[in-house]
């Protein structure tokens, strides 16, 4: 049976809404947290990385490593020209020396003094005489010790070693270059573990997540796959990149071929506002914006509802108003639904 209808003078036609049911897929709205996965890229490094340094400088006459080498605590890195430091340390030895007869010599004529005088044959003057010298010799002697002291180490210091176990990074310094005190001769990489370094985009809420974990992967390397912890987020945004860098430590065993400088990509989950997600075919236009068609349970018959879409995806939308969790809506289907329309639901599969 169908129903005529008059409009501008011609006759439109409309299915009767106790016509057969409309087999349709339907399915009940809930509440849900989705997850998005944020990708980002960046380096391995390491955790702690130093240069080092000579505290003197000289003239290099040799360095002993090269970038990648492996040395241990105490092993050595470089040396430089060792020339006055020795000849600094032999004159402080001599001083020494010298100091040491002094003070002999002082106190000798300190113990004849007072035997002088206790035997009545000296005077108490020559007591504080020879006293002051001794005295004098004490801290003449105390301070070429330090002086020997000072020059051992200076000569201890043209031969750098590492501080500690580690890898070198760089090398700055070849033979025959002046090093200024503190200039770097190496740079080193201890063993104390990786971390990726990431420039993420800003708007990312990603202090939320700090002690989270993070898949990474390296780049060259895409089925190998690392586990690791974010220990850092940058509270300020770069200028010149307009990105926060993020760090993660690594805490599984890092794969062959993964050294410093390897790019890497970090997958971290994240949460995102609560709201009910549809399959993208449920939804519909009505003249203020988007809608979907909601069933009444009772009576099977659908009414077509505007909503408020917070998030498109690939295959879904993110409803934040509109309908509420319980809600059952129209699928595939809805493009042949008009209001009051009855439906009849498809089990899943057909």
């Amino acid at each position: 049976m169908q129903r005529i209808f008059l409009a501008a003078g011609f006759a439109l036609l409309a299915p009767l809404a106790s016509a057969d049911p409309l087999p349709v897929h339907i399915v009940t709205a809930e509440m849900t947290v989705p997850l998005t996965e944020v990708a980002l890229t960046g380096t391995l490094q390491a955790i702690e990385a130093f240069p080092v340094s000579f505290p003197q400088g000289g003239r290099v006459i040799s360095v002993a490593v090269r970038d990648g080498d492996r040395v241990v605590a105490g092993q050595e890195l470089a040396r430089v020209d060792p020339t006055q430091a020795d000849a600094a340390l032999r004159a402080a030895t001599a001083g020494l020396n010298g100091s040491d007869a002094a003070l002999r010599e002082a106190q000798q004529a300190s113990d004849r003094a007072q035997e002088l005088l206790s035997r009545g044959a000296g005077t108490r003057a020559d007591v504080d005489t020879a006293t002051k010298t001794l005295l004098s010799a004490q801290a003449s002697r105390d301070q070429a010790d330090a002086q020997l002291s000072k020059a051992r180490t200076a000569q201890g210091n043209t031969v750098l070693t590492a501080p500690r176990a580690g890898t070198v990074t760089a090398r700055a310094a070849e033979p025959g270059q002046v090093m200024n005190p503190g200039q770097k001769v190496v740079s080193m990489a201890a063993d104390a573990g990786l971390e990726a370094v990431f420039n993420a985009p800003d708007g990312v809420n990603l202090e939320a997540f700090l002690g989270d974990k993070i898949t990474l992967t390296p780049v060259d390397q895409p089925d190998l796959t690392m586990d690791g912890t974010i220990t850092e987020v940058s509270p300020l945004v770069d200028p010149n990149t307009g990105s926060v860098v993020v760090k993660a430590r690594v805490d599984s065993a890092v794969p062959d071929g993964a050294v410093f400088g390897t790019p890497v990509i970090g997958r971290l989950t994240i949460p995102q506002v609560r709201g009910i997600t549809l399959p993208w075919t449920a939804l519909t236009a009505l003249a203020g914006g988007p809608a979907v068609w909601t069933v009444d349970p009772a009576s099977m018959t659908v009414s077509q509802v505007p909503v408020t879409v917070s998030a498109y995806g690939g295959d879904t939308v993110r409803l934040s108003g509109g309908i509420t969790p319980g809600t059952m809506v129209v699928t595939d289907g809805s493009q042949l639904l008009f209001p009051g329309r009855d439906v009849a639901p498809v089990k899943a599969g057909n």
